[in-house]
């Protein structure tokens, strides 16, 4: 199997996980602020356009979003000492906990379907995912040199 190939079917299927899990969980706020949530998240303290990047969307778009974010109460600006101009934000603990649900109600899906698998089974879905990490530090800007600014989001997760 080409390099390519395994690649399309390892991110169609994430995807398609994602998707599912998303549309079958009760979220308590659209998946697009979960997903910058969760950029935030990894991120912080975060810029706008760093966010904007990394989830391949515009500077006003996200400014927009991260004003609901802050209207919730789940991110707050922070000042930069280094640049006036710029207000990087992060999580509150009200941020924390909205996103740690969420990410529990979408575990909550997928648990019962792995009941149906061996321990063997389970086992080897945890090896897999190991790989899967040691496949995503390659996302991590400082080891990819002058390809990407912020890490791609594929499609981030929360």
């Amino acid at each position: 199997m080409r390099n390519e190939t395994l690649a399309d079917d390892v991110l169609r299927t994430i995807a398609r996980a994602n998707r599912w899990a998303n549309l079958s969980a009760r979220l308590e706020i659209p998946g697009a602020q979960l997903r910058l949530l969760a950029l935030i998240e990894e991120y912080e303290p975060a810029r706008i356009t760093a966010l904007a990047a990394a989830d391949h969307s515009s500077q006003p778009g996200t400014t927009a979003q991260v004003n609901r974010l802050v209207q919730a109460g789940f991110v707050e600006r922070l000042a930069d000492g280094s640049d006036g101009r710029a207000v990087p934000v992060r999580l509150t603990e009200s941020g924390r906990v909205v996103l740690a649900r969420a990410r529990q109600a979408r575990a909550a899906i997928l648990a019962p379907a792995l009941e149906g698998f061996t321990t063997a089974e389970r086992e080897e879905l945890r090896r897999g995912m190991a790989i899967l990490e040691r496949l995503m530090a390659f996302t991590d800007p400082d080891t990819v040199t002058g390809v990407f600014a912020v890490s791609p989001s594929y499609g981030v997760t929360v």
